[in-house]
């Protein structure tokens, strides 16, 4: 079937109509004429992959990654890096539009490096290949490289042959040192030659939970801090940009400000708030996580931070702390019912909300801007080429 691009949706799909059907189309423009294929049919919307480009965007480009067609994962990887940006940016105005939010000044900060930025990624190994399951799918497609992995990672990917794995799934994680840690999850016990160790920095390799080689963990120095960053514990994936945040949000606070962290993983925020700050006090699921942010902590030197275990609906109601300030980072789910009402109820000045999902910020700043106001919004390019942002709001509690 043929459509017209009218816009794209917060996934980076086109969006086109039928009667009274929405109509999304992965790997179109707006602006665009596109011949594409049914993959899913639901009552009010259905989802096409665009089979051929009829009238292309002028925006549209031969795309940088030469897998990037089949993977699915870099979805503006077809447009210039300037354009993805403005592409991005529209997809936050019309979310706030939708939700009567409109009338807000978006920033945008670019990321350093649009390439050979991310430090984690996690692979599919099949037939002792390694690929990527295809966007929405488990269709595997084997790649050679990552272009958007820091170099260490690539360089890595070379020698992936240097290691034996049939079937399962690897992560690679990579600290500015150019240290790896190989997280391995397979039915059969990897083997790697003695060569892998040689030729790169192995911090360590883990099986199944189980430690082959060296440590379960690297260590990460950013802004004069040093991080200790377990396997399986959550830290940001483009450390430009998470600096370039903390940067931004840091002149908010002021020496006699008591913060919570929720949602603090292994401390990243928390430690650069403690240096300023009066006390931070950190709430995060992870158990590993948390360990890891009281050891950052002890290792910095720093004695106002304290770190509670558990989900932060659950733990922030018990807390005995009076906070004046609270930074949010939570998962792409956005904030729980209860974190929300808790923060409506207390009468926090200011609330620092960074989101790796626009969809649900969105949804939780239309809740907090009963009580609260918007200051600032800012999209933060985190993951460059790819559908997804980090973007941070700045509410203040309206005056009475």
């Amino acid at each position: 079937m043929k459509f017209h691009i009218e816009k794209l949706d917060y996934e980076g799909r086109g969006i086109s109509r039928e009667k009274d059907k929405v109509i999304f189309i992965e790997g179109a423009l707006p602006g665009e004429e596109v011949e594409a294929s049914k993959i899913k049919e639901e009552k009010h919307f259905e989802l096409y992959k665009a089979t051929q480009i009829l009238k292309p965007a002028l925006k549209r480009r031969t795309p940088f990654c030469p897998f990037s067609k089949e993977c699915g994962g870099c979805t503006f990887a077809m447009v210039s890096y300037e354009n993805s940006l403005l592409y991005k940016k529209a997809i936050i105005e019309d979310l706030l539009k939708h939700n009567g939010l409109e009338h807000i000044n978006i920033e945008i900060a670019s990321s350093p490096k649009q390439t050979g930025y991310r430090n984690k990624i996690s692979l599919k190994i099949h037939d002792n290949q390694i690929g990527y399951y295809k966007e929405g799918s488990h269709d595997f497609v084997p790649i050679a490289n990552c272009l958007i992995a820091l170099p260490a990672i690539q360089n890595l990917l070379e020698d992936v042959s240097l290691i034996t794995i049939q079937e399962g799934a690897i992560t690679i994680r990579s600290n500015n040192n150019d240290e790896l840690l190989l997280i391995i999850e397979s039915q059969e016990e990897p083997k790697f030659k003695e060569e892998l160790i040689q030729k790169h920095k192995i911090a360590g390799i883990i099986w199944n939970e189980k430690c082959l080689y060296n440590s379960p963990f690297f260590f990460e120095r950013l802004d004069h801090l040093l991080y200790k960053v377990s396997a399986e514990s959550f830290f940001q994936v483009n450390t430009d940009i998470a600096e370039q945040i903390a940067k931004d949000i840091l002149p908010f606070f002021k020496k006699e400000d008591i913060v919570y962290d929720l949602y603090c993983g292994v401390g990243y925020f928390s430690l650069k708030l403690a240096r300023i700050v009066k006390q931070v006090i950190g709430i995060e699921i992870n158990p590993k996580a948390i360990l890891n942010a009281t050891y950052n902590a002890s290792l910095n030197n720093l004695t106002n931070t304290s770190f509670h275990v558990g989900k932060v609906e659950e733990i922030l109601p018990k807390l005995p702390y009076k906070p004046s300030k609270v930074l949010v980072d939570p998962p792409r789910s956005g904030l729980a019912k209860q974190v929300l009402d808790v923060l409506l109820t207390s009468s926090i000045n200011q609330i620092i909300y960074i989101s790796c999902n626009p969809k649900t910020l969105v949804r939780d700043l239309k809740k907090l801007t009963e009580k609260y106001e918007i200051k600032s919004l800012k999209l933060y390019d985190m993951f460059p080429f790819t559908k997804h942002v980090e973007v941070c709001a700045s509410l203040e509690l309206k005056k009475c």
